[in-house]
This record gives structure tokens, C-alpha cells and sequence, in this order.
């Protein structure tokens, strides 16, 4: 069905005014009084927190079930989600949804494909009038309909605590300026370099069917965030930045929660599966290099490539199963309960020889693909 296009004026003048109000007072506060401590860290605790409780909550909880939470981790995310003032988490994730299921088509509500500031923060100024949708499963958690009904009740009380601040401490204007009003539009703008700036600049390592992208300069941004083609090709893992030197302070801060038990059931998927959407994407590109060459030297570099890269994932699924495997073995002696020590040696020994075959293996696998790699990349190419 064909909507009409008309300008909601709510979210119209929202953006737009307090945007303008931060480029208007900010500056004129720094430069009548200076930047005080106290203001300095309540912008950065304020932006922090609501950014946290959108790339946690909103996004990776709610939208995509990646996780299992407590319900005070629910209702910290939701109450700080609602000083975003970017909607319920109800209709937030119904629309974000919508996103992934149709991306880059006219179905999209954020495509890309209209231009950046229409993925930026266009879209939301235009009243679609986009129905809640395929979000049932959040429609049975009574704190998720409670902040629908009064999301922007509860964010206006949350947004609101730097004025309680700045009452306390006599500098009422200063935190109005820096932890409300900086805060608001810098929560805003974060968010929607995601729906913008991620699917337009960066890489696509793990693959090219859409245009989502990894860009690690919006990662420190977006609270990880930016690692964006990894989380389009697998959006339920609870992670974004899935390598260990990626930047995700969500991911650390979900992990140190499950410490305490107040998160769990995290979804993630294997380093397998990364490695080889990796190597295919890689395949990818070095045959688009080969297309160039003339066939005689190009068809036999090619099979050499694709049997070096299915060799590869033999060995890192073969590796990947193991591991399952023996995860399994070691839940059923468990539930045993009485497994004899020598019984136990002898599995545990059975284990490292098989994983000492199976990394040999993968050595030479992973051998013989750089080998065939370096192959085509030295290749000298004519058009």
C-alpha cells in the first residue's frame, strides 16, 4: 500500500529544534563560562547510558532477541532507552525489523538507496505512518506494553536528571545546556550514523548481498555498533564487534552483566562460520581479479583457488565439530556424576590428539589457500 508523504510536525521540529538549539547555546555557553567538570560528566554519563540502553536494549535485546535479560537489566534499558526520545522500544524494533526483513528495497524504512540524509534522519521527520508489526513476542512482556504506553513520560523523567543536578550543585543552565539539549542531539545523531553512514562507508568482509557495512570509526560512536555487514549477515548474535580487538563496549558490559547473572542465554555464531563467509567473500573478490586475465592462465588458477578454499572449510568445520562435540562429551560426564579420573585421562588425552590432527590439518589447509591466494595476486593481470 502506497502512503501518503506528509511531514510529521512533532518529529519535524523535535530534531530540527533541538539541534538548533545545541549549535546556538553550547557554543555561547563555552564561551561565557567555559566547559565545568560536573557538566563535562553528566553529558558523558547521560549519552553513555542511553546509548548503552539503545545498542543493548533497544537493538540487541528487543529487536533481536540476542540475549536473555532480568527484568531490572529490562527496565534500566527501557527507561533510559526512552530519554532517546527515539520512540517505544515496541515500535522502535518493529520498524528496525521491518529493516532487516527488506533491506535496500523500497520497503525499507531507512533505505539507503534514497540518499544519506534521507537514511539519516529524513525518513523520521516523514509521518509514514508505519503500523507496530511482527513484534508479538515483545508484546507479551508487560515492562515492554508499560513503556509503550508512557515512553515519553519516562524519558522526559529520565532526561530530566541533569536539572536535578544542576539544582543541587547552583549551575541549573549549564546542565540544562550540555546534559540535555548536547545530549539529546548527540544520541540522536549516533544512532542514525548507523541507519546512514554504516551503509555507505566502510567494508563488506563477510558479504555483499546488501549494503551494510563494517566502519571501526563508528564503533566508538554507536557503543560498538559500527561493525555493521557482520551484523546484517547475522543479526541475532549479541555481539557486533564479533573479534576480540573490535571495539564493543555493549558486548563487555552484556559479559560482565551475565557475571552477576542478570543476563544470559547469549546467541552467537561460531569463528567458523566468520572464517569462511570471510574466505568466500575473499574467493569473491580474487575471481572478479581473474576475470581480467586471459583464460588460459586465468582457469587453472581459479580451480586451484576453489579447491584451496573448500579444503580450508573442510578443516574449519571439520576443527568447529569437534569442539561441539566434545562440549556434548563433557555435559553427558557431568551429568554422570560418577566418572572415573582414569576414564576421564584417557577422553581428555583421546581430545588433544584428535585436536593436534585437526589443527595439522588446518595449518596445511590454510597452506595451501594463501599459497593459491598469492597466486592470483601476483598474477600479472591484463584487461
Amino acid at each position: 500500500m502506497t502512503l501518503t508523504k506528509r511531514w510529521n510536525l512533532l518529529n519535524t521540529l523535535f530534531l530540527t529544534g533541538t539541534l538548533a538549539l545545541a549549535l546556538v547555546l553550547v557554543p555561547w555557553r563555552l564561551a561565557t563560562s567555559g566547559l565545568r567538570w560536573s557538566e563535562a560528566l553528566v553529558f558523558l554519563a547521560m549519552t553513555t547510558a542511553v546509548g548503552t540502553a539503545i545498542s543493548g536494549g533497544y537493538h540487541r535485546l528487543f529487536s533481536h532477541r540476542a540475549y536473555k535479560a532480568s527484568w531490572p537489566v529490562r527496565f534500566l534499558f527501557l527507561c533510559f532507552g526512552a530519554a532517546a526520545f527515539e520512540n517505544s522500544a515496541l515500535k522502535w524494533a518493529s520498524d528496525h525489523r521491518v529493516h532487516h526483513r527488506h533491506v535496500d528495497t523500497e520497503e525499507d524504512p531507512y533505505q539507503i538507496g534514497k540518499g544519506f540524509w534521507y537514511a539519516h534522519w529524513t525518513w523520521v521527520m516523514e509521518a509514514k505512518g508505519l503500523p507496530i508489526a511482527g513484534v508479538a513476542d515483545l508484546e507479551k512482556d508487560p515492562l515492554v506494553r508499560w513503556q509503550h504506553r508512557n515512553h515519553f513520560l519516562i524519558g522526559a523523567v529520565v532526561a530530566s536528571l541533569p536539572l536535578v543536578i544542576g539544582l543541587a550543585t547552583g549551575n541549573v543552565l549549564g546542565h540544562l545546556v550540555f546534559g540535555v539539549a548536547l545530549r539529546i542531539v548527540m544520541t540522536h545523531h549516533t544512532t542514525f550514523f548507523i541507519n546512514s553512514a554504516a551503509h555507505m562507508f566502510g567494508s563488506r568482509p563477510y558479504t555483499d548481498a546488501n549494503t551494510a557495512r563494517d566502519n571501526w570509526i563508528l564503533a566508538p560512536l554507536t557503543y560498538g555498533e559500527g561493525y555493521h555487514n557482520f551484523h546484517h549477515l547475522w543479526q541475532w548474535d549479541y555481539r557486533n564487534g564479533a573479534l576480540w580487538y573490535q571495539w564493543d563496549p555493549t558486548k563487555w558490559l552484556l559479559n560482565v552483566l551475565r557475571w552477576f547473572g542478570l543476563v544470559g542465554g547469549f546467541r552467537r555464531v561460531s569463528a567458523a562460520a566468520m572464517t569462511q563467509a570471510r574466505l568466500r567473500m575473499e574467493e569473491k573478490r580474487l575471481r572478479e581479479r581473474l576475470a581480467l586475465a586471459s583464460p588460459g592462465s586465468a582457469h587453472p588458477m581459479r580451480d586451484r583457488l576453489e579447491a584451496a578454499r573448500k579444503k580450508l572449510e573442510a578443516a574449519l568445520t571439520a576443527l568447529h565439530d569437534r569442539h561441539v562435540a566434545w562440549q556434548a562429551r563433557k555435559a553427558e560426564w557431568r551429568a554422570k556424576g560418577s566418572a572415573k579420573a582414569e576414564a576421564w585421562r584417557e577422553a581428555k588425552a583421546e581430545r588433544r590428539a584428535a585436536l593436534a590432527a585437526h589443527r595439522r590439518e588446518l595449518k596445511a589447509a590454510w597452506a595451501e589457500w594463501k599459497a593459491a591466494r598469492l597466486e592470483v595476486r601476483s598474477a600479472l593481470v591484463y584487461a
